[in-house]
């Protein structure tokens, strides 16, 4: 004959087993709970320049009265089956709990979550965060410009017009620009936030940036032209971004239709270059997330390499837009 277990052993064991965020109280024969923490910073789709980001939380509670540790976890999916990042044991602050992550993260978008601990129970996670990292001058980077444009000056060797703004640099007219004058590259990345954009813009305001040699001829013809473009409407057919990248002579064309512009909301960009195996490749990054992808025959090998936040050719230069943390990059 079989041997009844009883049923207050079974419930005890499903308990033990079960991490449900509670621990037996042997003096009461209660149960202790803890609540999930609160996510506070970051959680957005705003790129941040700082590789080991701080990561705050509203502290849980514990039913008991007890002042739990705490885990965080950093990911790359959202199911945490990839954790790049992790700790345990971090000591409660007051109100809120923080954590710097402890290695250097590569750009990229990330997921994280928290969670409180006592010596025997594990409390539930808290939701899921996002955010994301773009930050200049990672390993075998080189910084060549590094501009904030929120002081009142700039390292451009040549401005054309705007104003300087605590915001950052703004645009006052279809003629205005910053010129910087650079080594070649042929491999590397330009970066640089704004804000003010709107979705129905100003009529002939339409250049964010372009790059050119002025050695190989105008803008207009040159064979190492560059420029990222909005197409505002109803003027123009989508897509509203696009990009044209000229190397040698060659064009390629690429484009982005997104248009739900806030002129609130500080977007950061980023255009890349350089080597793809036996081609090239350039690549837009708005707020961290790649939206062109453009594949290119030659090399980006300019002999006077000029970079502009609008461009005065073009004369194209869009109106109320504010331009700051402007860098470029060598790799």
């Amino acid at each position: 004959m079989r041997k009844r277990i009883p049923a207050s052993m079974v419930l005890s064991t499903l308990a033990a087993l079960s991490g449900c965020g509670e621990e037996s109280n042997p003096g009461t024969g209660s149960t202790v709970t803890l609540t999930a923490p609160a996510i506070v910073s970051p959680n957005s789709s705003a790129p941040l320049s700082d590789r080991q980001p701080l990561l705050t939380v509203g502290n849980a509670t514990a039913s008991n009265g007890a002042t739990p540790t705490y885990t965080f976890q950093v990911a790359r999916d959202e199911g945490f089956a990839n954790i790049v990042a992790q700790q345990s044991g971090i000591a409660q602050g007051s109100g809120q709990t923080t954590w710097e992550v402890n290695e250097p993260l590569a750009n990229n978008a990330y997921f994280w979550r928290a969670r409180a601990d006592l010596p025997s129970v594990a409390g539930p996670f808290s939701g899921v965060a996002r955010m994301s990292i773009l930050g200049i001058g990672g390993p075998g980077e080189a910084v060549v410009v590094n501009d904030s444009l929120m002081d009142g000056s700039t390292l451009a060797i040549e401005r054309g017009g705007g104003t300087f703004t605590p915001e950052g640099w703004r645009v006052e007219s279809n003629d205005d620009f910053l010129r910087y004058e650079v080594p070649t590259i042929s491999e590397g990345y330009v970066q640089w936030q704004n804000l003010g954009l709107t979705p129905q813009g100003i009529k002939d305001s339409r250049m964010f940036f372009g790059m050119w040699d002025p050695e190989a001829g105008s803008f207009r013809t040159n064979a190492f032209r560059v420029n990222l473009q909005h197409a505002w409407p109803p003027d123009h057919n989508p897509p509203w971004i696009r990009l044209r990248w000229i190397s040698q002579g060659e064009q390629e064309d690429g484009g982005y239709n997104f248009n739900n512009w806030d002129p609130t909301r500080v977007y950061t960009w980023r255009v890349e270059w350089g080597p793809d195996g036996e081609d090239e490749l350039a690549r837009v990054l708005l707020d961290g997330v790649e939206v062109i992808r453009l594949p290119f025959i030659h090399s980006y090998q300019p002999a006077t390499h000029w970079i502009e936040l609008g461009i005065q050719e073009r004369r194209e230069s869009i109106i109320g837009l504010v331009y700051r943390n402007f860098a470029v990059v060598r790799r």
